[in-house]
């Protein structure tokens, strides 16, 4: 006998969209990631136990894995063919899909830091990690 679904359907990759100014809709995003982490440190006075806890600044992070071609219509419409050039823009992330509520996050404020390209003898397609500049997230906009 089959169990049925405890929690219904979760979101995948196939309920994922990800919508970039200059693109609209990308096809050819294989993979995207990113965080917010709050500095948050231990406050000590005599004795081995913290007496406190101080809350510092928020740091947002990302990352994007897209196809080389993509690449390449990013920077031939980036200015001077420069993806670095590009001014700060939102990232939306989807998630939506048959029997699963619609929601998204945005990242915010977004720069591309990097272009790393490496490829490999039998390679079937190229693919290019971006590290992101990321100003904030706003989760389930």
């Amino acid at each position: 006998m089959a169990l049925p679904l405890i929690n219904g359907i979760n979101y995948s990759s196939a309920n994922v969209q990800i919508m970039i100014p200059l693109l609209g809709a990308v096809i050819g995003v294989t993979n995207i990631s990113y965080s917010k982490e709050q500095t948050i440190d231990d406050n000590y006075g005599l004795g081995q136990d913290a007496v406190s806890r101080g809350y510092g600044q928020n740091k947002y992070t990302g990352r994007i894995s897209m196809y080389y071609d993509i690449v390449k219509r990013l920077i031939a419409l980036a200015p001077n063919k420069d993806l670095m050039q590009i001014p700060p823009f939102d990232i939306v992330v989807t998630y939506s899909g048959a029997n699963v509520p619609f929601t998204k996050d945005v990242l915010r404020a977004v720069n591309l830091k990097n272009i790393p390209v490496g490829i490999a003898a039998g390679d079937t397609k190229i693919s290019v990690d971006i590290d992101l500049a990321v100003g904030n997230i706003d989760y389930s906009a």
